[in-house]
């Protein structure tokens, strides 16, 4: 039987959720074999190289010119490339593709939280989601409450949705001399509580950065660290990082950093208002970290029992989520094993294969 020729389209050039994706179900798809050959249609084909994977270099400059390549490069090359099914993931599909499609949507935040978006990211994720839904043969969610939300939002696509979670990596194990030298270098304190992520209006980190404070003020030795790069509307998180000079605010790093950084975490929160599945709580969970998490749409489903979840979105709430943690190691250990047990429960193998299925769906 001929394998079945998949393109897939990634942007693999600006750091978040969606890019994270598309690396990681690409490796795990060409590890599949001769059941599925794979070509990669991306800005970054070096994030690709050693796979055995077709590489089709499409540059794209950022910013505005997602619509050139979205919407003008990626259908020319498809043209010439013709794979049996392209899956776009992230979001958007071009018009009039000669076959079949499959596109990933990762969330429906700027539809749930609004405000928390610039208008004219808003609008083109608004009406690229919903002309991508339109044209798709089979729409692939990575959690129940974003498949939930798409067809409240979106009915006519109830019946191609595909609920695949993603994978999560396990957690890179971190030795002792190169945590303590990170710790050194990047100015981390005894204990610290975590938030990775970019910081957006939705994701409140000011909450945690306050609430971590509120702490303080009760005698709690503890400081925030925060990771990640600027996004929309991040400017209440900013002026609390400004406000408080016990916070760090170590931008993006490396993967060997933020493996020390996630592995000298006393704990992390993740307040979020929206997460179609949300990485950076799956790697707390990889990595033992004791998670607090708001009890909002996936999250809640990706940990299971092995988080504490918020009955509000407040800095109290998150203060008063965090202080038995903080004030009780042996609590910290049973969950850190709890998210350790959680987080095995998500492999990439298994993504890949959810995902193969999607493609033979679309074709069926």
């Amino acid at each position: 039987m001929r394998a079945l020729h998949v393109g897939i389209g990634v942007l693999a050039g600006v750091t978040g959720g969606p890019a994270t994706y598309g690396r990681r179900l690409v490796a795990a798809l060409a590890a599949l074999g001769e059941q599925l050959q794979v070509t990669v249609l991306t800005d970054r084909p070096d994030a690709f190289a050693g796979l055995g994977c077709g590489l089709v270099h499409l540059p794209m400059r950022g910013g505005i010119d997602r619509l050139r390549w979205q919407y003008r490069a990626l259908p020319r090359a498809l043209v010439r490339l013709r794979p049996d099914v392209y899956h776009d993931t992230k979001n958007a599909l071009p018009r009039g593709l000669p076959l079949a499609a499959v596109v990933t949507v990762h969330d429906l935040a700027y539809h749930t939280v609004p405000e928390t978006f610039g208008w004219l990211s808003r609008t083109f994720l608004r009406r690229a989601t919903a002309a991508a839904v339109r044209r798709a043969r089979i729409v692939v969610v990575p959690s129940q409450a974003t498949a939930t939300d798409l067809a409240r939002i979106h009915p006519f696509a109830a019946p191609k949705l595909q609920v695949v979670p993603h994978g999560i990596d396990p957690a890179p194990v971190v030795a002792p001399a190169a945590l303590a030298e990170a710790r050194a270098r990047l100015q981390l304190p005894e204990c610290y509580v975590l938030h990775v992520g970019t910081i957006q209006a939705r994701k409140n980190v000011d909450l945690v950065v306050q609430g971590v404070r509120l702490l303080r003020q009760k005698g709690l030795d503890c400081r925030a660290v925060v990771v990640g790069r600027l996004g929309w509307r991040a400017a209440a998180a900013q002026a609390e990082l400004r406000r408080d000079d016990t916070a760090r605010w170590l931008g993006e790093v490396g993967s060997a950093d933020l493996a020390a950084i996630y592995a000298g975490a006393t704990a992390l929160v993740s307040p979020s208002a929206y997460e179609g599945f949300g990485f950076a709580v799956g790697d707390a969970l990889a990595a033992g970290v004791p998670t607090v998490i708001s009890d909002i749409s996936s999250l809640p489903e990706v940990c299971g029992d092995a988080a504490v979840r918020l009955p509000e979105l407040s800095a109290a709430a998150v203060a008063a989520a965090l202080e038995p943690l903080l004030r009780d190691p042996a609590r910290r250990q049973e969950l850190g094993a709890r998210g350790r047990a959680r987080a095995a429960q998500f492999s990439w193998a298994a993504a890949a294969k959810g995902h193969l299925r999607a493609y033979r769906r679309a074709l069926g």
